[in-house]
This record gives C-alpha cells, structure tokens and sequence, in this order.
C-alpha cells in the first residue's frame, strides 16, 4: 500500500459499519497499552458506544482503509459540569508520525467542547508511557499534569 501522508487521511464519525475494523484496531490498541481485552467485549462496547449521544468515535481513512481512531465521551460532575474524557487513540504502527494523532485528538477535543465540555481529562497507561513517552505528546495539546491519583473499582 502507497505510504500514508496527513493529507490523504479523512478524519470523520464511525459508523456501526466500521465495527469490525474498530474491533481489530481497538485490540492492537489495547495490546500494546497491556490491557486484557476480549474481541467480543469491544464489540459489544463499541456498538453501545456508537449509538449513544455522550460518546463520539472517530476514525483516520485512507484508501477505504481505516487506519487509526480516536474517541471521546462526556460526563456530568458538581465540580466541573460537563466534562469529558479522552479515552482512547490510536494509530496503526506503520501510519504513525505522520500527525494522524494529533488531528485525532483535536477532533475530539472539538467534540467535547462542541458539547459544552468545560474540561477534558484523560488518562496514560504505565505501558503506553514508558514504549511512546505519551505526555509529551500530550503537553503539546494543551494537557497538564492534574497531580490527581486515578483509581478505579470494578463492579464485574
């Protein structure tokens, strides 16, 4: 395949036609992050993802090839209103370095401020950190460290 220039790329919303990509991306994406993801989870998140108003998927396309993806979704707090998150990007190896990331980015960003957002957290594996030194990446946007603990429980 001819190589991948930022140009080239189209930067939109997945649809429910995209599940089956996203379901490969997502578990590139969460294999190299160290994450235990079964196939059918994803796909099952995704699809609730796709149809549900406080998230946005978006995808990178070349060629009719989905090569990357971002997505987003909002939440509602006394301290900040609405908020958002950051959740998840990610570019296939040989697409990366090319900027794909950081219109991915931006695109949600955007989203979520379209949304009212006043706020957008997110948050780096350990793994993601130390193979591609993700905070820099991140400074650049505009994130800053919130010198807060992320902590999570598990209800299944």
């Amino acid at each position: 395949m001819k190589t991948l220039s930022n140009a080239e790329a189209t930067i939109r919303r997945a649809t429910a036609a995209d599940i089956d990509p996203l379901v490969l991306l997502y578990a590139a994406f969460f294999y190299e992050d160290g994450i235990a993801m079964d196939e059918a989870n994803i796909r099952e998140n995704l699809m609730l993802m796709l149809e549900d108003s406080r998230a946005c998927i978006l995808v990178a396309e070349s060629e009719d090839e989905i090569v990357g993806l971002s997505s987003g979704s909002l939440t509602f707090g006394v301290e900040f209103g609405c908020a958002a998150e950051l959740e998840d990007l990610y570019i296939t190896p040989r697409h990366r370095g090319r900027g794909l990331a950081r219109r991915l980015a931006q695109a949600v960003l955007d989203w979520a401020h379209s949304e009212g957002a006043s706020e957008i957290v997110l948050v780096i594996t350990p793994e993601a950190e130390a193979e591609q030194s993700l905070t820099g990446f991140y400074e650049k946007l505009g994130f800053a460290d919130s010198r807060r603990i992320t902590m999570y429980y598990r209800t299944r």
